[in-house]
């Protein structure tokens, strides 16, 4: 089993160093022997926050989306408003696909994300946000980010 890994770029603007525009496309490819198929907990996510906790189409619960292929793209604006106090947006759009020729830019799941962030060192320490566009409803989410905090998470599985 391969996959693609996922590729993030991160934008500044030097005049305004406060301000952060993100892209993140992210295309998973598993690739599993003759015979072979990739085992479901190695699968994977999207939905409300994946295994590593990385929240992709926030609006919809966890885990809701989960197949060997997977497509995601990611567009997140945040900037400073005041001292540590931010603002931040996001939108996501993604799908899943049990073959790699169902993955496509056609009926893409979406969800958009509005909210505060706390800033520690220059990145967002805490943040909350409220999540819609999907139609499961909505969610409100609070995150940590625990690598300021001298804490670490556990290996990726991917």
């Amino acid at each position: 089993m391969r996959r693609l890994p996922r590729r993030y770029q991160v934008l500044r603007h030097p005049a305004q160093p406060r301000r952060l525009c993100r892209t993140a496309p992210a295309y998973h490819r598993s690739i599993a022997s003759a015979g072979s198929v990739v085992p479901f907990y190695l699968q994977p996510t999207l939905g409300g926050s994946d295994i590593n906790g990385n929240p992709w189409l926030s609006s919809y619960s966890d885990y809701r989306f989960r197949a060997p292929n997977a497509l995601l793209l990611r567009e997140a604006f945040e900037h400073s408003i005041w001292g540590p106090i931010g603002f931040a947006f996001s939108a996501d759009q993604g799908k899943v696909a049990l073959a790699r020729n169902g993955i496509d830019f056609n009926q893409l799941a979406h969800s958009f994300s509005v909210g505060l962030t706390l800033r520690a060192g220059g990145l967002p320490a805490l943040s909350f946000a409220f999540a819609w566009g999907g139609p499961e409803g909505t969610h409100t989410i609070a995150n940590v980010n625990t690598s300021l905090l001298g804490g670490s998470t556990r290996p990726s599985l991917f």
